[in-house]
């Protein structure tokens, strides 16, 4: 069997060659030595390794083999060694599987469950910036929405549950701008999903995206104990309207007072400061009044940019 070559002190050493090939890990050999570590699942031809509208939250490596990526009993894609899948519902262990992954040769993958994962991505960051790059990648390849010239302005806002409160008061500052602005609950999600199409979709129809970073969870990073960073969908969400809409079209909604970590690659993000108490976010009003000078500086800059 395929699986037989990658075990034993033979097959470690070929599993870490090809670990340290895979797009996710980069060449990092601290991380490929780390996955090694997980016994490798051989796949025969036919059998999938994630079933569409499915809840299961595991991220896979492919080490060997071909995978056809299958929606609503259509074949959309392959993917083959090197490459991962099942990525969105380890970010967001809630949604439901947008896909089904199905063997079309003998193959072998290393299965990386939501803990794991999210253990991985605290000690070595760079796993998130690597997959938000090849979610934008894939989204790139996509062709099957043309763009069209617009007279209203389609604004996205991207934020945790916790922001929803700034994200509502953007959005209202909005209402007499010729600008359409939807939150990420106005109904591109439906109930109990969140998928890559709803996404993507949500992504060919916009003109700007607006995420919102608060200090929703703590990481330690390099030494560093209780390190604010925002919350891991948003990161990758805005991943991906980076690799759609480019920089200059995307906004990095940030408290001023709070140096929330994001990964280095979202330097160039148009940042947008607000200063804003934690206890006055259940106040509509405050909120309101500490999102005003931010909703100009980008209303300004929408409006001078235009549509797409």
């Amino acid at each position: 069997m395929l699986v037989d070559r990658f075990v034993g002190a033979d097959g470690k050493r070929l599993l870490l060659e090809a670990l340290r090939d895979q797009r996710m890990v980069t060449g990092d050999a601290a991380l490929a030595e780390k996955l090694s570590e997980i016994r490798p699942i051989g796949i025969a031809v036919g059998n999938s390794i994630i079933e569409q509208g499915t809840t299961t939250n595991s991220l896979f490596l492919i080490i060997a083999g071909r995978f056809n990526i299958i929606v609503n009993g259509r074949v959309v894609a392959q993917r083959s060694a090197g490459d991962s899948v099942g990525e969105m519902s380890a970010i967001s262990p809630t949604q439901r599987r947008s896909a089904s992954v199905t063997a079309s040769e003998e193959s072998v993958v290393l299965e990386i469950t939501e803990p794991q994962f999210s253990k991985l991505t605290s000690e070595h960051p760079g796993i998130c910036k690597v997959i938000a790059k090849e979610l934008a990648r894939r989204l790139e390849q996509r062709n099957s929405l043309v763009t069209t010239t617009r007279d209203r302005l389609q604004v996205f806002i991207i934020s945790s549950v916790e922001a929803l409160p700034i994200a509502r008061a953007i959005q209202n500052a909005f209402a007499r701008d010729p600008f359409n602005v939807n939150v990420w609950t106005d109904g591109v999600f439906k109930a109990s999903t969140y998928t890559i199409p709803a996404l993507e979709q949500a992504v060919d129809q916009s003109d700007f995206a607006l995420a919102i970073v608060q200090p929703d969870d703590t990481v330690t990073s390099r030494g560093e104990h209780d390190v604010p960073v925002a919350r891991d969908n948003v990161i990758f969400e805005l991943g991906l309207f980076i690799g759609r809409l480019g920089l200059p079209r995307t906004f990095l909604v940030e408290p001023w007072d709070v140096d929330v970590r994001l990964p280095s690659d979202f330097a160039g993000v148009t940042p947008v400061g607000y200063k804003l108490n934690k206890d006055d976010m259940a106040n509509a009003q405050r909120v309101a009044g500490a999102m005003g000078p931010a909703c100009n500086q980008m209303r300004d800059y929408m409006n001078s940019m235009g549509p797409r």
